[in-house]
Parts: structure tokens; C-alpha cells; sequence
């Protein structure tokens, strides 16, 4: 997994397939937090999803979610395989906000990979990108398709 240091990350592509399957997951999860991969590509504008990888929240909990070993490993050889990287990873808010926690500011995947929540707090869910840190975070642009690049 090759990880990229954007200096200031502009936007994060999130077809509506792609967005489909992360709702459609927190969902079918819900009262607990789901939690998943997106695999794409880096550019200089950003992050670009292609395909979501859902995982198993071995926690089995409402508020706090941890990758089950299997699950990822195996995500990540098949994000490999298909020459991708990961781009983000994602989990959902049963009953909070797209917004990030405490704990996830804590637990946040790595540096250049963007978090994505989903909050089934209001119909319809909402879905927010995030650029985290120990500290801080930073909003990113969803948009639903690939921009026009001049």
C-alpha cells in the first residue's frame, strides 16, 4: 500500500455506486457502525474511489469499530491485484452525525488517506469525507463524478 502526502487535497470523487454500497452497508449493519475500504486512485487534485470494499467491524459496536484481520487482508490483496490503492477508509454513525469523533481522530487509518463517514442520523444518509489528524480535521469536497481537469 503506497501511501501519498497531499499538500492540500482538493476534492474526493465518490461515484454514486460506490457511495450506494457504503449506504446500503450502514444499513444493513445498523444499530451498529459498519466500517470499509475505498480503492481508487491519487491525483494531484485529490482522491478518485472506484470500488468499495466492505469489512467486518469485529467490535460489534454502536459507537466504535475495528477492522477483523481477515476481512482486511483480504481487501487489501484484492486492492493490490487490481493495481489500486487505498484511498479512504470508511465507517458509518448509527445515530450521531457525519462528523468526526474523538476516537476516530485517534483511531484514523494514515496520514494522505481520507475518512469517510456516514450518518444514518437523517434520512436521507449523509455522507461527509474527512482529512484527519491527532488533533485537527479538514472537511474534503465530495463530488459524484470525475471533474473536468484544464
Amino acid at each position: 500500500m503506497t501511501r501519498h502526502r497531499l499538500a492540500k487535497p482538493l476534492r474526493f470523487v465518490l461515484p454514486e455506486g460506490v457511495r450506494a454500497t457504503m449506504v446500503i452497508q450502514a444499513m444493513e449493519e445498523r444499530p451498529m457502525e459498519c466500517c470499509g475500504l475505498l480503492a481508487g486512485h491519487f491525483h494531484p487534485w485529490g482522491w478518485e474511489a472506484e470500488t468499495a470494499f466492505p469489512l467486518v467491524n469485529e467490535l460489534k459496536s454502536a459507537t466504535r469499530f475495528r477492522s477483523e484481520p481477515g476481512s482486511l487482508i483480504a481487501a487489501l490483496r484484492l486492492i493490490s491485484h487490481r493495481g489500486l490503492e487505498v484511498v479512504a477508509i470508511y465507517h458509518s454513525h448509527p445515530e450521531t452525525p457525519a462528523f468526526p469523533s474523538t476516537t476516530d481522530l485517534t483511531w484514523r487509518w494514515a496520514e494522505g488517506v481520507a475518512d469517510l463517514i456516514i450518518s444514518l442520523a437523517r434520512t436521507p444518509p449523509d455522507v461527509r469525507a474527512w482529512q484527519l489528524s491527532e488533533r485537527h480535521f479538514e472537511e474534503i469536497h465530495l463530488l459524484g463524478m470525475v471533474p473536468a481537469l484544464a
